[in-house]
């Protein structure tokens, strides 16, 4: 059993934080799904799609991309701080702010190098 804050509002922070930030990159923000301990924040772009997850269970938080056509998705979801380091990660355990500013930082290199088409 885990004690402390639920942190969820942790997702909540995270997903306004990040509304101006892909906003500003021409993203829609897209549905949000509660499902037990799992929570998903979709933004949308012709072309792309950014998820932001909370996976409850491992208590872990992270942004993934998939290619979007005709408003589905046609190809995996792809972590973006692993497609930024080349490599796949060990998974991130870390819910500080510090993380939180990382994580943000990440969304904001991978969409500067993916202008609107």
């Amino acid at each position: 059993m885990t004690t402390g804050p639920s942190p969820l509002p942790l997702f909540d922070e995270i997903r306004e934080r990040l509304l101006p930030l892909v906003a500003g990159h021409g993203f829609r923000p897209g549905p949000i799904e509660r499902e037990a301990v799992n929570a998903y924040a979709e933004f949308w772009r012709k072309g792309v799609r950014l998820r932001l997850v909370w996976e409850g269970n491992e208590r872990t938080v992270w942004v993934e991309t998939a290619r979007d056509a005709d408003a589905q998705v046609v190809g995996p979801w792809r972590d973006i701080e692993w497609i930024e380091a080349g490599e796949r990660l060990p998974v991130d355990y870390d819910l500080s702010p510090v993380r939180v500013e990382r994580l943000l930082g990440v969304v904001e290199r991978f969409l500067a190098a993916r202008p609107r088409v």
